[in-house]
This record gives structure tokens, C-alpha cells and sequence, in this order.
């Protein structure tokens, strides 16, 4: 394969796909609701693809997310893409695009509408240049009836702009105290204790891998980690980036990189936020006690959503490689338990993202986790990023990382947490679905 200077990334894209419904009957009148307008759109029940690709000179979205092989080859984790945001950022009623870059500026562009689309972001003051941008997203997090502007950074933890309510922005990091050196990745919000403030969660990954820091022959197991008496541990010089898991049930030790802990920050409803320690009790195991020690496991993405239906938003955490998928419960008023071992009895391995749906129309919320299972042959018969354990007997509650493929399937095994575990309760949310290497979904009616 040939090596190319440039990495183009998958932003540009995204860019590329409008909404436009050919030969579709015009939608019908707006409905005024409380809030909110509606209205029906004519669905076609027959012919080709509903979507038609806009192309950058109809749109003026010009925008592409480009790394240098130089620089990947530096930290591969500049290579894991951009994101994007849509709000109303001037109070104009069209929802304007916010994308982000790794290696370069930021873009803001205001929609026109009929798609278009203007490149505002010097005087909205949004660039962010040179901050190594990995995600964004708009929320008004001081309660003042605008969108303000979170983004996610590679080495600089979550930046936060603050709008004037006209679309221009100043930063406000530090003073909302965000300030952080974390490789973060993406953000989810929502006032996770009912007093009606956004709190904020973070997914944080790692600035730079271990493996872009020391050579290969430096951080072999032997190099890394040492006996003492019949314990294990890494030695000093690379306590920072590893830890060793002693597994003696399968007569095993391992050797697995640390990750930045995630951040659960709660908000004071000015746009302040505090960071929740993860042994403060905020977070406890399935058993109800209090972590005694923040997981350091490489997260991807991370949603709220109530997924029990007591009215409290729950979370779920897409951790990468062999690091588990973090699920947790919310009692109502922002502290959080670890789903029971037997609520959920498998999940991907490398989960890159998460969404929620009732997929059958049960009444239930249903999980769509998407990974890294190719369509062909290749993906399939590379060498997995996790340790192939076997299966021990007996052991019903291990929640294996999916199945025998290198990769995962797209899907998980669900039931409901407030359900009794019984043959009945538990439901296949869908078959594994080969998708190649996605970043993200997005459950939704689209018919």
C-alpha cells in the first residue's frame, strides 16, 4: 500500500451527504406545538436512496480535517478523526455546523439556509488552532438561553467558549474549571440529579500512546513489569503508562497500558464546573461500594440516557481495546451503580460508540453498540487487541468481549436492569453486523 503524505480524515465526508429528498411531495404545514413545531414529511414507500450528496460548491462547507503521515506516526491518536456540532448559535432559528480538526483550525459555518452555508469562525472566534480537536458539542451550560461551545482536545482536556447570545465566542476554560491535561474525546451532557443544571461527563483516552514513546524492545513485558516475591509489578519507569493485571484464575499475567480517567464534572449552573473524584461515592460496583480507584480505561464515547425508566439518566461509557464497557444506574439523584454482571451478558470489544432506541417496540430501551468488525476477510483474520481468555465453567458472569472474531459483533446482549434474570428477560438486541471501522450511530426513524 502506498504511503501518502496526508491523512484525510473523516469529516470531510460527513460534509459531503445533504437531506435533500428527491422527487419526494412537498412536507406539509408546520404544526405549533409548545416548544416545538412539526410537521409530516411524504415518505416514498418505493425507488432509490432518499438522500442526495451536496456537493462543497453548492454548500460552501469546504472543510477538511487533515493530519500529516509525519504527525500520525508521531501519535497515532491523531489519526482517530473529528467530530462535529449543529446549534443555533446566532438565535436565528437555522442550525449552524461546527467542525473540528487535529492537526489544524476549527471551522464555524452559519447556515444560510436552502444549504448553504458561510464560514464565520474568525469572527465568532472559534478556530481553536492548533489544539489537537477530537469533539465538540453545543449546550447552554450558564442558563442564559444561548449555545455555548465544549470542545474536546487531545492533551488539553475540554475547552469551553462561552456565547454572547450573537454567535461570537470567548474562551472560558480555567475560570470554569475544565482546565486539564487529559487526551479527551467526546462529551455527553444532561442534569444527571434534577436540579436542573447540565453536568457534564468526559471520555478521555490518552494523549499520546506508549507505544509512539518507547521503542519496542524497551517496553517488553520483561522490560516493563518485574516479580517481587510472588507478586507482580511495573517498575518505576513506567508506572505512568502501564499497569499489571494478575488474573491467577486463569493462571495468567498481563501487562495493559493506563489510559487518562475519565471526568464527571457537575455543574453550578452558572457554566462552573466541579470534578467528581471517582472515590467520592458518586460512582459505586455492583455491589453498592464506593470505587477505590478511578478506572483508567481508553474512552471513546459516552451517552446518558434513562434506560430503567425511573426517570434518572443512566450512562454508558464505550471504553477501546480490552478495557470493559462501563454501564451505570442512576438513583435519581446523580450517584451512579454499576448495572448488575447479569443485565448485560456480553459487549463489544473496541466499542467506539453507543446510542439508545426501542429497537422492536417493546416499550423498552434497547443498546446499539458499533465496533470495528470488518465486511471482509482481512479485518477479520488480524490479530485481536485483547487477550483471548477461555471460557471457564461455571462462570456465568464474566461478560465476555463478544465472540470469537478478533472483533466483536455490532450488537450486545440486553435485558432490562430492573428485570429478573430469567430465560425470558434476556433478548439479542440484533445479529453482528459487519460494518468496517465505525466511529459513531445514531438510532433513528428514518422511514
Amino acid at each position: 500500500m502506498r504511503r501518502r503524505r496526508a491523512l484525510g480524515l473523516g469529516v470531510a465526508a460527513v460534509l459531503s451527504v445533504g437531506l435533500g429528498c428527491r422527487h419526494a411531495s412537498a412536507p406539509g404545514p408546520w404544526r405549533e406545538e409548545a416548544g416545538y413545531r412539526w410537521r409530516d414529511l411524504a415518505v416514498r414507500q418505493r425507488g432509490g436512496p432518499g438522500f442526495t450528496e451536496l456537493p462543497a460548491s453548492r454548500t460552501g462547507i469546504r472543510f477538511v480535517n487533515t493530519v500529516t503521515l509525519d504527525s500520525a506516526l508521531l501519535n497515532r491518536h491523531l489519526a482517530q478523526g473529528g467530530g462535529v456540532a449543529l446549534g443555533d448559535v446566532d438565535g436565528d432559528g437555522l442550525p449552524d455546523v461546527y467542525l473540528t480538526s487535529d492537526e489544524g483550525s476549527n471551522a464555524l459555518y452559519k447556515n444560510l439556509g436552502d444549504w448553504r452555508f458561510e464560514d464565520i469562525t474568525a469572527r465568532a472566534g472559534v478556530a481553536m488552532t492548533g489544539r489537537h480537536s477530537m469533539g465538540a458539542v453545543f449546550a447552554d451550560v450558564d442558563g442564559d438561553g444561548d449555545l455555548d461551545l465544549l470542545v474536546s482536545t487531545l492533551g488539553g482536556g475540554v475547552a469551553l467558549l462561552m456565547n454572547d447570545g450573537h454567535g461570537v465566542f470567548t474562551e472560558r476554560t480555567a475560570e470554569a474549571g475544565l482546565a486539564s491535561r487529559s487526551g479527551s474525546m467526546t462529551m455527553t451532557l444532561t442534569d444527571v440529579d434534577g436540579d436542573g443544571r447540565l453536568d457534564l461527563y468526559v471520555a478521555n483516552y490518552k494523549t499520546r500512546s506508549a507505544m509512539d514513546v518507547y521503542p519496542p524492545q524497551e517496553r517488553a513485558f520483561n522490560q516493563v513489569v518485574r516479580q517481587v516475591g510472588k507478586r507482580f509489578e511495573v517498575v518505576p519507569r513506567f508506572r505512568k503508562d502501564y499497569r499489571v493485571v494478575d488474573r491467577p484464575e486463569y493462571g495468567m499475567v498481563s501487562m495493559q497500558q493506563r489510559a487518562d480517567p475519565d471526568g464527571f464534572y457537575l455543574n453550578d449552573g452558572r457554566g462552573h464546573f466541579t470534578l467528581v473524584p471517582w472515590t467520592s461515592g458518586r460512582f459505586r460496583d455492583e455491589n453498592g461500594k464506593p470505587l477505590a480507584a478511578a478506572p483508567e480505561y481508553f474512552g471513546l464515547s459516552a451517552k446518558f440516557t434513562d434506560v430503567d425508566g425511573d426517570g434518572a439518566p443512566d450512562l454508558y461509557v464505550c471504553d477501546d481495546f480490552e478495557d470493559p464497557d462501563m454501564f451505570w444506574l442512576n438513583d435519581g439523584k446523580g450517584t451512579f451503580r454499576a448495572a448488575p454482571r447479569l443485565a448485560l451478558r456480553n459487549t463489544s470489544n473496541s466499542s467506539m460508540a453507543v446510542d439508545f432506541s426501542d429497537i422492536d417496540r417493546d416499550g423498552n430501551v434497547d443498546i446499539v453498540l458499533v465496533d470495528m468488525l470488518g465486511r471482509g476477510p482481512r479485518r477479520k483474520t488480524e490479530v485481536p487487541t485483547h487477550t483471548p481468555l477461555p471460557k471457564l465453567i461455571g462462570v456465568i458472569d464474566d461478560r465476555p468481549h463478544g465472540s470469537a472474531t478478533p472483533c466483536s459483533r455490532t450488537a450486545a446482549t440486553a435485558r432490562s436492569p430492573r428485570s429478573r434474570d430469567t430465560p425470558g428477560s434476556r433478548r439479542r438486541i440484533g445479529r453482528g453486523m459487519p460494518c468496517s471501522w465505525t466511529w459513531i450511530s445514531t438510532a433513528t426513524r428514518t422511514s
